[in-house]
């Protein structure tokens, strides 16, 4: 059985597997993380490949691991993904139908880019009713308007060269990069094939979300909060010990109890500055829970009367004592730790198994965003043995043709023949592009429809939330007014001073792209009367990669 090595570079670790291929499936052997020193990535992105090699190749050997083909696991907010639906092709022909309609994906410059895409599954129109009654027409418009249903994900170029560079100066061959949503996806699915799931990622930078319904990824989302806040509050706060660095700060973390249970716990009495610290600590995931249980909402509210089966999280953040009782408080739902997923099982107890999951089914959905240089090659390389063998040939027909005059009549009719032939194969091209014209009308049709549903308050319940949370209370609103772009009202403080922190606070809001105020009076007590007028920003969480 083959093996090869699964790695993935997050800004605070190296996560190294050893997997074994066992039919379509993956397992881990072996695995272990190195911590990575400051600057040697940047959003994905490897900077010092030299030195990154070195530590791989250390930690390889330490572990007497063999192996020499390696398989990374790319996560980068500059990796963008799309779900779209393509009608039934040959498998082969995806990847070129893809590229001809990238810029309708993905609105940059994809010369750029690496593309490549995962198979979900496979999708067929809804008949309707004046089919329900003639069952022959119904299965034949269905199989005619098959589909197939696609992840496309896009990837800088630079990105792949970086990993190249790395698999290099290690002494290893590379044979793919994956990208951490899906790779993470993969591991999950099985045990996540009936039921309403949601598996948050926590890192360092960046929290991945993913909603999986019955085995199938319904959406997911990655937000920019993680737990790097906590490991500097952690640093600043003295009761928690002499802190040099981070890595003591993630130590800390661990294995003290740094959580409160909640985020507004009473302080412990008789312990002023630790309790202090505490919340300052569990602050710094307000955040990070906001967004996991507006994702959640969001999802409920496009797919009424979902319960979620389950909620648990994996990475670094997992190890955090006292995270999953925190984020059950907050979220008013049960959450675990992952610790159990595919191609686990042969792993040791004991060890930190939801840091791995995104190494644990790198290659399964067969995505690749590396650049691929060596099938380059490998065209140039064919390209120019046929132009040899077209001059070989040419040179046969110009001595042929001089001996023989029939010679010309053959050669122009073999090459007619050959044309028509070719064109005949390329007539299905013509279906092609008619099935996806009349996809694209249908999507464009049901996006113009879509619009309608949109009212003119769908961000007002977000901004009022927050003026909950970070309004000081004795703040008084009158004459306000909403409508579809923003929100405008009078408010009176208690003093200037007082209205500066408002607006500064307020112009800090998620829900909110600019605040502005065109007038401030003053009473005689100090108290300050102003009109602010708001524009909303649209919801985060409201896009069409994943639904």
């Amino acid at each position: 059985m083959a093996r090869f090595i699964s790695v993935e570079i997050d800004a605070s670790q190296l996560r190294v597997a050893e997997i074994e291929e066992v039919g379509r499936k993956e397992r881990i052997l072996q695995c272990f993380s190195i911590p990575m020193p400051q600057g040697m990535t940047e959003d994905g992105e490897v900077r010092d490949t030299k030195n990154l090699a070195e530590l791989l190749v250390q930690g390889l050997e330490a572990h007497a691991i063999k192996s020499k083909k390696i398989y990374f696991v790319a996560g980068s907010s500059r990796i963008a993904s799309r779900r779209i639906q393509l009608p039934m092709v040959k498998k082969n022909q995806i990847q070129e139908l893809i590229q001809t309609n990238s810029s309708e994906y993905f609105p940059v410059d994809t010369s750029k880019y690496v593309l490549s895409y995962t198979i979900l599954g496979e999708i067929s129109e809804k008949s309707d009713s004046s089919e329900a009654a003639n069952p022959d027409r119904k299965n034949a418009r269905n199989k005619g308007n098959k589909q197939y249903d696609l992840m496309v994900y896009a990837a800088p170029k630079s990105i792949s060269a970086a990993y190249n560079e790395l698999a290099e100066n290690a002494g290893l061959t590379i044979q793919g990069i994956g990208y951490t949503g899906d790779s993470l996806y993969q591991a999950v699915r099985d045990i996540y094939a009936k039921g309403v799931h949601l598996l948050a990622k926590i890192e360092k930078k960046y929290t991945m979300i993913s909603i999986i319904k019955d085995g199938d990824l319904a959406l997911q989302r990655m937000v920019n909060y993680g737990v790097d806040m906590a490991i500097d509050t952690v640093m600043q706060e003295t009761v928690f010990g002499e802190i040099e660095n981070e890595w003591q700060a993630l130590d800390a973390l661990y294995t003290g109890k740094c959580l409160n249970a909640q985020l507004d716990a009473a302080p412990v009495e008789g312990m002023p500055e630790f309790s202090a610290a505490k919340a300052e600590v569990t602050e710094s995931f307000r955040y990070l829970i906001g967004n996991i249980s507006r994702i959640m909402d969001y999802y409920i509210s496009r797919n009424p009367g979902t319960v979620f089966d389950s909620v648990a999280c994996c990475g670094l953040g997992a190890g955090i004592e006292g995270i999953a009782e925190l984020f059950s408080n907050e979220l008013a739902q049960q959450v675990q730790i992952l610790q159990n997923f595919e191609g686990a099982d042969r792993v040791r107890d004991g060890e930190q198994l939801y840091l791995y999951a995104a190494v644990a089914a790198p290659s399964v959905s067969g995505l690749n965003l590396m650049e691929k240089a060596t099938k380059k090659k490998k065209r140039e390389q064919e390209t120019l043995s046929g132009a040899l063998v077209i001059a070989a040939i040419g040179i046969g027909a110009g001595v042929l043709l001089s001996a023989v005059g029939i010679g010309s009549h053959v050669y122009q009719n073999l090459a007619k023949a050959n044309l028509e032939k070719q064109i005949a194969e390329k007539q299905d091209i013509q279906d092609i592009y008619d099935a996806y014209s009349s996809a694209k009308s249908r999507t464009a049709s049901y996006e113009s429809l879509y619009a309608y549903t949109d009212t003119p308050n769908e961000q007002l319940r977000d901004f009022l939330e927050e003026m909950e949370q970070k309004m000081p209370s004795d703040l008084t609103l009158d004459s306000f007014t909403s409508d579809g772009t923003g929100v405008s009202f009078n408010l009176h403080v208690s003093n200037k001073n007082e209205a500066a922190q408002v607006l500064i606070q307020m112009r800090t809001f998620e829900s909110l792209t600019s605040v502005t105020t065109n007038s401030l009076e003053e009473g005689e007590n100090g108290e300050v009367t102003m009109t602010v007028t708001c524009t909303y920003a649209q919801p985060a969480v409201v896009d069409s990669n994943v639904q």
